[in-house]
């Protein structure tokens, strides 16, 4: 009963903020409309009040779902109003119609009576077969119901990416803004309520699993409440199927079987989230089920994942574009080269995700969204559109884009992203493939625009600004054309170089400060890498996956501020590490089966390094460097655990 209960608080909350804000933007001038829009936002601020105030009984499980289809319907009503798929007739039309169903439940609110306010609140009943919530969660504080449910989307033992998962949350309306759905991350993702937690170069967390216990509870909760429908091809007795039928979905988790034939409900018109997922080595085709997930019937879809489902037709993504409340999009192309232009009628769209194949082809209608902030995937401009490169599009990416993320686009013969980079002022991740037919003309604009992107970053120290270039097919020359001047020194939170360099990049010894830095398979030794990093203030995370780096050795002052260090080699590699130079050593991983610890007072010395928390190493390494640090993890104060691990996650 919770569980529905905090699940209609937080989408009433959306919905009344959306009722605000359409009144405020739209309505000015429709006073009758606007009046039937404040009473609908008045009864829902009523009705949230009167459960705040006297509780949730067992006997209002029904009413609570009644009314929380009721804030879907609102929010469905206002949200294709705000998109222009319904005229303002047809809005008015529909919120006449609300307004009579907010009345009908206000009724039937009273028929079931709440307390009047000077009568003694009632003590909530639980049903008598309610499920022992789970001790984790009794013990995670304030946090958003819905947001723990939407973890059965996936599939289990499904590893979840928690930066997606963030943005389905925002697509799905399930949270108010960005910082609500940071703040609900941190509390799950810092819970015990995950068994198997990935974590990023800045130790944030990247990949969870929920614990079985906790995705058997949420999964029940989820079906009781109708949050998430799932179809697995799963036989179904008469009964559920009929069930099944008659609800109406809002979230539905594909998982195509193996053999035998999908049995999705029959009205998908009011769905919301669709997210399609293998079942098993040798499931279904996507294919063979195309004419069951048929777009056409979904009429105010927001979330749609389809990246692990590869040889659609390209009919079939055609038939996608018609989703015009679409917000979170992530395709599998497979071998489907390019996006078409009819893309550019997602005019809700916030996140684009395309993988399949190698690059994918894209028109400037793209990056003409409106509300696009992030871009996944290989792209490259088609070549139609990067010959002109005109005024409408250059002056939209320098005065309305929104675009933060482009990870990322790949560099050609052809002008097209390196001369539309520098536009994006925007911009907070870049990420750069180069190929081995970049024009000079291409490298000399991404190094202008690097440039750029690097100095804005001082402007705007409070936003992260994340920096990722892979030139093993061309040379790295271009790297020491960018700069970042004494005068105007630039700063980076994230930076990763991916191919040959014949030194240091003057770049980076001229930023004020870099959070994480990874190099790879640039060929720099440990001496050139020390000297370069002696002035860059502010280092947390160095990464380094290189095969020549020689002997390694921290000297006093160096890294004095590192808290994670991974070390990646497939080739001998001495190691010297004085335990008082690393104070703020959170995580350190060695990986390389043919390890040297030099021997004496500079060896791997992890008794004073206070922070300590893991140490990893690669599972080939010599026994006896494994029992030593073993030995010296038993001694510590923080009982780090020691790792044997052949690659970083």
């Amino acid at each position: 009963m919770e569980f529905g209960v905090a699940a209609f608080k937080v989408v009433a909350g959306v919905v009344i903020s959306k009722l605000c804000v359409v009144m405020e933007k739209k309505l000015k001038r429709a006073p009758e409309i606007r009046a039937n829009v404040r009473f609908i936002k008045d009864d829902l601020e009523a009705i949230q009040a009167a459960i705040e105030l006297h509780g949730p009984y067992s006997e209002h499980t029904v009413l609570i779902t009644q009314l929380r289809r009721l804030a879907y319907d609102i929010e469905d009503c206002i949200d294709c109003f705000d998109a222009n798929k319904t005229t303002r007739t047809d809005f008015a039309n529909q919120i006449v119609d609300l307004k009579k169903r907010s009345i009908e439940t206000t009724e039937r609110i009273q028929r079931f009576r709440f307390p009047s306010e000077g009568d003694a609140k009632r003590t909530a009943q639980a049903p008598e077969a309610a499920v022992v919530v789970p001790i984790e969660l009794q013990n995670l504080g304030d946090y958003n119901l819905n947001c723990l449910l939407y973890l059965c989307l996936f599939p289990r033992n499904h590893p979840v990416r928690t930066k997606p998962l963030a943005r389905r949350w925002l697509a799905e309306g399930l949270v108010l803004g960005e910082q609500d759905a940071v703040e609900n991350m941190k509390i799950l993702a810092n819970s015990s309520i995950f068994n198997s937690i990935r974590r990023s170069n800045n130790g944030e967390v990247r990949r969870c699993q929920p614990t079985d216990v906790l995705f058997r509870y949420i999964s029940q909760q989820s079906t009781s409440e109708n949050f998430m429908l799932l179809c697995d091809g799963v036989a179904a007795q008469p009964s559920q199927r009929k069930s099944f039928q008659a609800q109406v979905a809002r979230r539905l988790s594909v998982h195509p079987p193996a053999i035998g034939q999908l049995n999705l409900p029959q009205d998908l018109s009011r769905l919301r989230t669709l997210a399609v997922f293998p079942a098993a080595a040798g499931a279904a085709n996507i294919a063979s089920y195309e004419a069951v997930l048929d777009f056409t019937k979904y009429g105010v879809l927001r979330v749609l994942d389809l990246e692990e489902c590869a040889h659609m037709s390209e009919s079939h993504i055609q038939a996608i574009y018609k989703q015009v409340l679409m917000k979170y999009l992530s395709i599998n192309l497979g071998s489907i080269p390019s996006i078409t232009r009819e893309i550019g009628h997602l005019d809700q769209l916030e996140t684009l995700h395309l993988s399949g194949t190698e690059t994918v082809t894209v028109f400037k209608e793209v990056l003409l969204l409106p509300k696009l902030k992030h871009l996944f995937g290989r792209v490259q401009l088609s070549r139609t559109d990067n010959t002109i490169l005109g005024w409408k599009l250059k002056s939209f990416l320098r005065d309305k884009s929104v675009l933060e993320t482009l990870a990322g686009f790949v560099t050609s013969g052809s002008p097209g992203f390196p001369q539309l980079m520098m536009r994006m002022r925007r911009l907070r991740k870049v990420k750069i493939w180069f190929k081995s037919d970049s024009s000079q003309k291409n490298l000399d604009a991404i190094s202008l625009a690097i440039t750029k992107f690097i100095r804005d970053g001082t402007n705007e120290p409070d936003l992260n600004r994340s920096l990722s270039m892979d030139f093993q097919e061309c040379s790295g020359q271009f790297v020491n054309a960018i700069r970042s001047d004494a005068d105007k020194k630039g700063r980076l939170d994230s930076l990763k170089l991916h191919g040959k360099l014949s030194r240091f990049p003057q770049f980076v010894v001229q930023l004020r400060a870099v959070g994480e830095l990874c190099l790879w398979s640039t060929g720099l030794s440990w001496e050139s890498i020390r000297d370069g990093l002696s002035t860059v203030k502010g280092l947390k995370y160095l990464k380094l996956v290189e095969d020549n780096l020689g002997r390694i050795e921290i000297l006093p002052d160096h890294l004095i501020s590192i808290e994670r260090i991974c070390v990646q080699c497939k080739l001998t590699m001495e190691l010297a590490i004085i335990a008082h130079l690393l104070p703020k050593l959170v995580s350190l991983h060695i990986l390389c089966q043919d390890l040297h610890v030099i021997h004496g007072p500079a060896g791997i010395d992890i008794t004073r390094m206070d922070q300590l928390k893991e140490v990893a190493l690669h599972p080939q390494v010599n026994q006896t460097i494994i029992a030593k640090l073993q030995q010296a993890a038993r001694g510590h104060r923080n009982t780090p655990v020691i790792l044997l691990i052949e690659s970083p996650h």
